[in-house]
């Protein structure tokens, strides 16, 4: 009998501390959200950009990898603005998902960046080989190659255009692409798209921007003059 009730009192002290211990990661990560929040609104006020934090209607903007995936797609914590003359959006998008025999909901977040490119660009999409890219090996499913082998090894290319693709992914943007492979790249329409994993950190948007503007530098002009049907330069 005593056995029994301490062994009712070691569970139920175990419930509590198991719930005790939910409410602590709710409020701490209720406050890193705040925080993060804040520190974005903040970055945009420096920057002369604008922040919103409900970002509805994004989430149906854009086509292929990572959108169009499960439900109760969202976009939120907006960034928006013009970095080196490319104007650019950057917000956290998220999906919900069913997976097991409990049909346990999975939501995913994704930090994605979109510079406006003022020319349609044919698909081209590079994802690095890693758990990352494996997640959308199905959609993707590419053996285009470029004929550099250390980046052939390191990414799975997909295109509309064998000609676009090489004449973008040159020498100098494969050994940057190597050195950035925590992310997926993609052209396609008016945008090159930057995405990967996660939420997005005040700490890191100036550098995303700067290595996308940095690749579109690399850019060679007859490439720029073909996609915007006349003779005409990436902007400085």
């Amino acid at each position: 009998m005593v056995t029994s009730i301490l062994l009712l009192l070691l569970v139920a002290l175990a419930a509590v501390g198991l719930l005790a211990l939910v409410i602590v990661l709710v409020v701490v990560g209720a406050r890193r959200n705040r925080a993060r929040v804040g520190e974005l609104a903040g970055l945009a006020a420096a920057r002369g950009w604008r922040f919103h934090p409900d970002g509805r209607g994004l989430e149906e903007r854009f086509t292929g990898d990572p959108f169009g995936r499960g439900r109760r797609r969202t976009a939120s914590q907006v960034l928006e603005g013009v970095h080196q003359g490319w104007p650019f959006i950057a917000f956290d998008y998220s999906y919900v998902t069913s997976s097991g025999n409990d049909g346990r909901d999975t939501t995913s977040w994704f930090s994605v960046v979109s510079l406006h490119l003022g020319a349609r660009a044919p698909l081209l999409q590079v994802r690095p080989q890693s758990a990352f890219g494996r997640f959308f090996a199905d959609s993707f499913g590419s053996d285009f190659r470029i004929g550099h082998a250390p980046f052939d090894d390191s990414f799975d290319v997909r295109t509309d255009s064998p000609e676009f693709a090489l004449d973008v992914l040159g020498p100098q943007v494969a050994e940057m692409l190597l050195a950035t492979r925590d992310r997926a790249w993609r052209w396609h329409g008016d945008s090159l798209l930057v995405f990967r994993p996660g939420r997005h950190a005040a700490a890191e948007i100036d550098g995303v921007l700067a290595q996308a503007a940095h690749l579109l530098g690399l850019v060679p002009p007859h490439v720029w003059a073909r996609l915007r049907g006349g003779p005409s330069d990436a902007p400085l």
